[in-house]
């Protein structure tokens, strides 16, 4: 038997591949339906209002399942649940597509939102497990790169696809990757023989109450966050759904306290160093979800770029974060992910604040420079985050660590999102209307998000000076 380093690299490189797939399916998926839903609304004669619970109702349960299956997956075995959550994403795939009602394909999104919320924790576990930690990093980055070169292929696919076909396609396209990515992952990912397997009692114990509270909290937390932003931070509806969910997050606290195997182990938040890598990782998210969000606004109201232009322009940022993020990983393993993490997040931190001083008049040269800045800057610390994250997490709570890391994704990004929504409204609000504000009160709010990104990042860089400083080695 071929035990040679060679033949270790060779495995390596064949498990990244085959987990990178189900990344990429799962981050396309995140991307493409937004396109397409006016489309399915006209199709189906639906309201957006619920025609938009296509895609809360998946962002719902990706985000509020991902810690369940990070501990399932910590006694059961992650290649298990990684491989029932690629069934469960194909298959709803399908019935997402044969939907006749747009009802049907809210729960369908549902069940799709399940099967991401198995892939995404248990891809990182997998790597966490069988990567040693001296290339962890790197490998962690080409996992970010997958999911980024998805996220920014997303638009650009659902829009060909629904232009040219139909929207049914933008799940059917997920069919014959699922496959592959099952077929691949049978063959190619190995049952870690750190995982005891399925324990009786640990199955009886389960947290049943913690992993319930959790998914309503989050639920919760994510359809205020956007009634934050229609409505405005200070709006009644808002304070009181906030004041809800902060008494859920609290009995969620109580009950993972008292629980005797609970969901959540909050002893992990006794890490400082994993405290500050996740509040790093979260916080440039938030700062990036907000900028995706905000930017085709600009091109196509202040500029008046085409859709297809403007999408083009996203794709900068996108592509270098593509190329970065593993350049960061490799930079993590070698230096540690405290020192990657400061040096971008004041790239980062540098990059929101020129992007603010956009106008009407800035040149191609430099809103380039500045999105090639954003990229830059977000994509090494979405690597270096993730190794610092798991780093800093004890052997046997690495696949808790991985579902926290990959709800701060998705929660970060609902944050920045609804953050820079909220200010834009406060600053468009009282030119009349803030879906078509005038020209300056647009630029005075465009600002005031970007200054508030800027923020983000620069309490990212801090907070990255509190993780861990040892070199990993």
């Amino acid at each position: 038997m071929d035990s040679s380093p060679a033949k270790y690299l060779r495995d390596e490189t064949l498990l990244l591949a085959v987990i990178s797939i189900g990344v990429f399916m799962d981050g396309l998926d995140g991307a493409i339906v937004n396109v397409s839903l006016p489309q399915i609304a006209q199709d189906f004669g639906a309201e957006i209002g619920l025609a938009s619970l296509v895609i809360t109702a998946y962002l719902i349960f990706l985000s509020g399942l991902m810690i369940t299956f990070g501990k399932i997956a910590s006694y059961r075995g992650a290649k298990k649940i990684y491989l029932g959550g690629i069934a469960i994403f194909t298959a709803s795939s399908l019935l997402c597509a044969l939907s006749t009602g747009i009802e049907m394909l809210i729960i369908f999104r549902s069940l799709q939102g399940i099967g991401a919320a198995m892939i995404a924790p248990t891809a990182i576990g997998i790597v966490a497990a069988e990567i040693p930690e001296e290339r962890r990093g790197k490998s962690l980055g080409i996992l970010v790169a997958a999911s980024s070169f998805a996220f920014a292929l997303g638009p650009v696919a659902g829009g060909i696809l629904t232009e040219y076909l139909s929207w049914h396609w933008i799940f059917l396209i997920n069919i014959p990757i699922g496959v592959a990515a099952a077929a691949l992952s049978m063959k190619y990912i190995p049952k870690s023989e750190n995982i005891p397997g399925d324990n009786p009692k640990q199955r009886v114990n389960f947290d049943y109450a913690g992993s319930l509270l959790f998914l309503i909290s989050v639920g919760i937390l994510i359809i205020t966050l956007g009634m934050a932003g229609e409505e405005g931070p200070l709006s009644p509806s808002v304070i009181i759904s906030l004041a809800l969910c902060a008494a859920l997050f609290y009995l969620f606290y109580r009950r993972e306290k008292s629980a005797a195997d609970p969901v959540l182990d909050i002893n992990i938040f006794r890490i400082p160093a994993f405290n500050s890598s996740t509040a790093t990782y979260m916080l440039i998210m938030g700062a990036f979800g907000g900028a995706v969000l905000m930017l085709p606004f600009y091109f196509q109201y202040i500029r008046s770029w085409s859709p297809a232009m403007a999408g083009l322009a996203l794709l900068i940022p996108s592509v270098v974060i593509t190329i970065f993020s593993p350049l960061g990983g490799i930079a993590a393993d070698r230096y540690g992910a405290r020192v990657v993490c400061i040096i971008s997040g004041i790239l980062a931190t540098l990059g929101f604040l020129l992007t603010a001083f956009y106008s009407e008049t800035s040149t191609i040269i430099y809103i380039a420079a500045t999105l090639l800045l954003l990229g830059l800057g977000c994509g090494p610390v979405m690597s270096a985050g993730a190794s610092g994250i798991i780093s800093s997490a004890p052997a046997e709570k690495k696949e808790i660590a991985s579902g926290i890391m990959s709800t701060s994704v998705y929660l970060g990004t609902a944050i920045g999102t609804a953050a820079f929504t909220a200010i834009f409204s406060l600053f468009t609000r009282e030119a009349g209307s803030s879906v078509n504000p005038g020209t300056e009160a647009f630029i005075e709010g465009f600002m005031a998000c970007f200054i508030a990104g800027t923020l983000f990042c620069l309490l990212a860089t801090l907070l990255a000076f509190k993780q861990r400083t040892k070199r990993i080695t």
